[in-house]
């Protein structure tokens, strides 16, 4: 019996994280936090929560929420210049391991 290897046992996860600005950070005090989508490759929600917050962690930001931590799949984008955008970005953290960030929408400071 073939033995798998951690990367066929793992699978591409995605969420919305709702972020905030911590000290150290250079739009702390300008900035209150906004949302971002992440992705990365892990072997269960737990794994992928852990990994997105650590990523968030060295870049001076702190997990406010998650709206959402999901598999990755086959999900249908509104247009076909989105699904190929994030397509791509799902097969990056699948071929890499890395957390990858998607565009920042921020807002100001409450």
């Amino acid at each position: 019996m073939k033995q798998s290897t951690p990367s066929e046992e793992s699978r591409v996860y995605w969420s919305n994280v709702e972020f905030i600005y911590q000290t150290g950070s250079n739009q702390h005090g300008i900035f209150e936090g906004g949302v971002v989508y992440a992705f990365v490759r892990a072997f269960d929600v737990r794994d992928a929560i852990r990994k997105i917050e650590h990523e968030l962690d060295t870049r001076n930001l702190g997990v406010r929420s998650f709206d959402f931590v999901t598999e990755y799949g086959e999900l249908p984008w509104e247009d076909e210049e989105d699904q190929l955008h994030f397509d791509g970005v799902a097969a990056l953290a699948g071929s890499t391991g890395e957390v990858f960030l998607d565009s920042f929408e921020v807002y100001e400071r409450r």
